[in-house]
């Protein structure tokens, strides 16, 4: 955004999860594990054929939920999880009364069931289904009548496929499982972030981000990235009204989300008579403040260096001058016809436009010395 041409942005936005679920303790847990999960509950029917085998219905069940939802979340991974007890090969889920889960314990007290969960993600971006379940086998304690009538009191055991929680009032009432925890709360988070590796996306990748890039000076080992970034979006040298540049060779600032990440943008400025210039501003995804961050690091620059931060860009780049405006800086000066000079040393220019206005003008944009905020 910094050069007289378009800098052709790349959109690259990061996927979120979806949850299908209305389970508090669903969403806990997502919460917990650093996905700051979507919610959009399903509601569908959670009927099923009693015939199937109980790790058969729970996939059924996650994959009808998550299907319901996928359509309202282009771009997105929508994950649908259903849970139920295996009891005597029998599947069991809410009880329908106080009645049915004081009679469900007296069943389950003292011996094992196995509690399923399956899962359903579903990746709208191309379609890709991935279905399984995971298994944790339960050993319950022997409660006493009086301890059965009070957990039942409580209305959770009414809530809960098997008619208990692990996590909740009913976890005294578990002597030990034999699997993974969080399937029995009923998303199995070892089980998602392989289902998560099948899609493409590794768990940081939807983890909570700082909240706006970091930015560091311009290194050496930055400018063969440079140069290629650069290149795609101008071609070089670019071109300003203090003359040709080799933006390779310039001072910047670079942006990443962490310290030695991947670069996320680049800045470039040189130092005149006229002030701190930008000479250059890309920004290789959008959304997430990094041209923000570069420009307001180059104006903290200028104003430590009691210069005025001033660039140059094309009037037909009706972008980049919506975004210098909004963040405060001033059209200055028009400069007629100075398209003609950019294509003396870029004839391949004359007949390019951006959203079919051509480019015939520089536009010049400023912060001035000590003005502003």
């Amino acid at each position: 955004m910094g050069s007289l041409r378009n800098p052709g942005l790349v959109t690259t936005r990061t996927p979120r999860l979806v949850l299908a679920s209305s389970s508090p303790a669903r969403r806990r847990l997502l919460d917990d594990g650093g996905f700051a999960p979507i919610i959009d509950v399903s509601g569908v029917d959670e009927t099923i054929d009693a015939a199937v085998g109980t790790d058969a219905a729970v996939c059924a069940l996650a994959e009808r939920k998550a299907s319901a939802v996928a359509g309202r979340h282009p771009g997105d991974l929508v994950l649908g999880c259903d849970s139920l007890l295996d009891l005597d090969g029998a599947a069991l889920g809410k009880p329908a009364s106080p009645q049915a889960a004081a009679a469900l314990w007296r069943r389950m007290s003292g011996r094992q069931g196995t509690l399923h969960t399956g899962h359903c993600l579903i990746d709208t971006r191309s379609g890709q289904r991935t279905i399984a379940a995971a298994s944790t086998v339960v050993r319950f304690a022997t409660p006493g009548e009086r301890e059965i009538a009070d957990y039942v009191a409580t209305g959770e055991p009414g809530r809960m496929a098997g008619a208990f929680s692990i996590d909740g009032f009913g976890a005294p009432f578990v002597e030990g499982i034999d699997g993974d925890w969080s399937t029995v709360v009923g998303l199995s988070l070892p089980l998602l972030r392989r289902m998560l590796a099948d899609a493409g996306v590794a768990l940081a990748d939807l983890w909570p981000r700082p909240s706006g890039p970091l930015v560091r000076d311009l290194t050496d080992e930055d400018r063969d990235w440079l140069a290629e970034v650069v290149t795609a979006a101008w071609g070089l040298p670019v071109v300003s009204l203090s003359g040709a540049h080799d933006v390779v060779a310039l001072p910047g600032l670079v942006a990443e989300q962490e310290p030695g990440g991947t670069p996320l943008g680049a800045l470039t400025y040189r130092a005149g008579p006229g002030g701190l210039e930008i000479v250059t501003l890309n920004s290789l995804a959008e959304g997430r403040g990094i041209g923000t961050a570069l420009l307001a690091q180059a104006r903290q620059r200028a104003r430590q260096a009691v210069q005025r931060l001033w660039l140059t860009t094309g009037n037909d780049n009706v972008r980049a001058l919506g975004f210098y405006q909004r963040r405060g800086m001033d059209i200055v000066a028009l400069h007629r016809n100075f398209a003609d000079e950019v294509r003396k040393i870029k004839p391949w220019l004359a007949e390019e436009t951006d959203g079919g206005i051509a480019f015939r003008h520089a536009i010049e944009l400023e912060y001035p010395a000590l003005g502003g905020q």
